[in-house]
């Protein structure tokens, strides 16, 4: 008996990685933005081969929940300096 492509896929334990695209759009900010901050290593990533960058959604989850417990008597969200192109 033959799997399908789908069934290929079933209970794999590799996480879909995302765009710096998606990731600029979840986060409400640019993709230039999202560049800058690899840049700083200030957001996980992983880089793939031919220089391609992705991101672990699990991954930015956690980088997500510790910035924001870190600041205090703020709103909850992404506080970082003044985006600058490098």
């Amino acid at each position: 008996m033959t799997r399908s492509a789908k069934d290929n896929n079933c209970g794999s334990i590799v996480e879909e990685l995302i765009t710096a695209k998606k990731v600029a759009r979840l986060l409400c900010v640019s993709k230039n933005t999202i560049y800058v901050w690899v840049s700083r290593r200030e957001i996980p990533f992983e880089k793939l081969p031919g220089n391609t960058t992705r991101f672990r959604p699990s991954a930015l989850e956690a980088w997500l929940k510790a910035r924001a417990s870190n600041v205090r008597g703020l709103s909850r969200g992404v506080y970082l300096e003044a985006d600058k192109a490098i």
